[in-house]
């Protein structure tokens, strides 16, 4: 077995270097395909392509391959780069609109054809301070682009709902989980190239634990072979299985459908899950199952004594109490039914969660908008939030100049514009806005001597009218009030 290739990642040594070698996904490799063609005939119809889908399904083995066929430059950003405005701005913006050289010197002109790919890697997970305005610099790239763009993305929708040009301006491609087949050939061909000996069986185990996911079976084939030249079915047993792990609507079927308390809080156990989170759960989905009205009152009274264990775990710190919160949270509210109810009820995420969701850009937003507005006001950033902002909001939608003006001096993009006006960061209003304060912001960098220049015929005819007001001014008479 070769050193260099034990030590090193199996997932980069084996990472395909062509679309053809790409497994699985063919209509997915094929939209891929068309799109890239028409960019090399100068036609693309969409300028980017999200390429959607969960982890280990080849998203990022088939970007970088298509840059690799094509023979285009590549420029990629991933989840460990800064993806706020300035970079993207700086790096994939900069890229997207000019030309560029080789690594060894060659001049390469967008118009002769040498294309570059802007791969921007799990684009979804663009949130927070450290990506802070990264989502409308993305519309900005694929809006101007003269380049082939990509995104990838595990969530199109956590992508796309902070802009609707996301949606329009795109081609969207899907890819979907491999199949077990699909992945134990991989593994095999690995498995022969590393010089191992594995069984058949330890293959299949490996590729259905996996879920679809190749990535994952790769590194679980790296770390089981670990030290091993052959590799039999009880060493697989090792492995992580993550079919063994109990899904939440496992639980939420055992606890809200089943009769069996210990059973239910056993299920709880096989959950990879923090009591808080799967407390949420329960407590979205207990009206869809409990239909009488005693069992959903005694339902919620044992979840409220959980949630008070909870609260005493964050208190204190005592993670003791958690097997009290489990119990209660699974035996008691299993137990709180008198019978069980015949219809299966449909699940649905919590509503907490997802708002919580849905607002953490919109709360990051606030945050810094309230930062700035803090600074200014010398008081703390809780204090501009909770007390100023609501005032200045108002403002700031009702008058104009004062919109101008306080945009520019406190430095305001189109995101906390949009907030501030509750407009969508690509509507009308906010680009009208923009243009608005581009255009005073360009007048007043204009020098002092131009303006004095403009404004001298002006300041001519003020002359005489001036000198007429002041002779009238010396024959009348004056006032009390002008001594």
């Amino acid at each position: 077995m070769s050193t260099n290739k034990e030590s090193a990642d199996w997932t980069e040594i084996y990472r395909p270097k062509t679309l053809n070698d790409i497994v699985g996904n063919p209509k997915a490799i094929q939209e891929l395909k068309e799109w890239a063609l028409a960019w090399e005939n100068g036609h693309p119809k969409k300028k980017a392509a999200v390429l959607i889908g969960s982890p280990g399904t080849g998203k990022t083995s088939a970007a970088l391959a298509v840059a690799n066929d094509f023979g285009w430059g590549l420029i990629e950003m991933n989840a460990s780069d800064q993806r706020n405005a300035e970079a993207i701005r700086k790096i994939a913006l900069r890229g997207a609109m000019a030309d560029t050289f080789t690594d060894e010197g060659e001049f390469l002109s967008s118009k002769e054809g040498c294309l570059k790919l802007i791969v921007l890697d799990e684009a979804d997970n663009i949130f927070g301070k450290e990506d802070y305005g990264g989502i409308p610099a993305i519309v900005e790239l694929i809006k101007v682009t003269k380049q082939p763009v990509i995104l990838i993305v595990n969530d199109f929708y956590a992508l796309s709902k902070k802009s609707e040009v996301i949606k329009s301006g795109t081609k969207q491609i899907k890819f979907t989980r491999l199949h077990p087949n699909s992945i134990k050939a991989v593994l095999k061909k690995i498995s022969k190239d590393q010089g191992l000996k594995i069984s058949e069986r330890a293959l299949e185990l490996i590729a259905d634990n996996a879920n679809g996911d190749l990535r994952s079976a790769i590194r679980d084939l790296q770390a089981i072979t670990l030290g091993r030249a052959e590799v039999t079915e009880k060493d697989v047993t090792i492995l992580n299985e993550r079919q063994i792990m109990k899904s939440m609507y496992d639980l939420l079927i055992e606890v809200l459908h089943g009769t069996n308390p210990d059973r239910a809080r056993s299920i709880f156990m096989e959950v990879n899950e923090a009591p808080d989170y799967v407390l949420l759960w329960i407590d979205e989905n207990i009206p869809l199952e409990y239909k009488d009205q005693n069992d959903l009152y005694l339902a919620y009274h044992i979840l409220a004594r959980s949630d008070v264990f909870l609260g005493r775990v964050r208190k204190r710190q005592y993670y003791g109490f958690w097997s009290y919160a489990i119990d209660l949270m699974s035996y008691g509210v299993c137990a709180a039914k008198k019978k069980k109810y015949k219809e299966f009820a449909k699940y649905r995420f919590p509503l907490y969660l997802m708002k919580m969701s849905r607002s953490r850009g919109l709360r990051t937003v606030r945050d810094n908008i309230s930062a700035k507005l803090g600074s200014m006001c010398h008081c703390s950033i809780s204090t501009a939030r909770d007390e100023l902002l609501p005032y200045f909001q108002y403002i700031f939608q009702n008058d104009r100049d004062f919109k101008i003006r306080i945009a520019i001096e406190l430095g305001l993009d189109a995101e906390e514009l949009a907030f501030l006006l509750n407009e969508k960061i690509d509507s009308h209003q906010i680009k009208h806005l923009l243009a608005e304060i581009q255009k005073v912001t360009d007048f007043e960098k204009r020098p002092i001597r131009e303006i004095e220049i403009e404004s001298s015929g002006v300041a001519d005819d003020r002359s005489i009218e001036d000198e007429q007001s002041t002779e009238d001014q010396s024959t009348r008479q004056r006032s009390l009030f002008e001594y």
